[in-house]
């Protein structure tokens, strides 16, 4: 891609100031690249309908994780009720960095234990 002019293959467009920008949603659906003489549609399209597939499992994968953090919130000091600390110093640094399908599956192999260390990983990395 780097021998390639992206405006001229339609990767991005320029807006009035000269600036390169992503090409509009509308206009993205209309672009076609061609290979071998046939239209094909961007990989990006089915790339982001295979990331998205797991949202049967990953939804309430976070539904049923925050109970157990919750569950688990006052061995590391923090009070769900107080929502703000819980959710900025807690609840978020711990699913950024360990996400909720990860926890669940720990959950379900070795229950709280498996979480709580991950949990303690955490704690010794002053990430909560």
């Amino acid at each position: 891609m780097a021998q390639i002019d992206p405006v001229a293959a339609g990767y991005l467009t320029t807006d009035a100031q000269g600036h390169l920008r992503l090409p509009r949603s509308a206009q993205i659906g209309r672009h076609r690249f061609r290979r071998s003489g046939s239209d094909q549609r961007p990989r990006e399209y089915t790339l982001h309908n295979l990331s998205d597939a797991d949202f049967t499992y990953s939804g309430p994968a976070v539904v049923e994780v925050q109970i157990i953090l919750a569950n688990l919130a006052p061995r590391y000091g923090y009070n769900p009720a107080n929502t703000s600390v819980y959710n900025n110093g807690y609840r978020n640094p711990v699913l950024s960095f360990s996400t909720a399908e990860h926890l669940l599956i720990l959950y379900s192999e070795q229950g709280q234990a498996g979480v709580r260390a991950e949990l303690d990983k955490l704690k010794k990395d002053h990430i909560i």
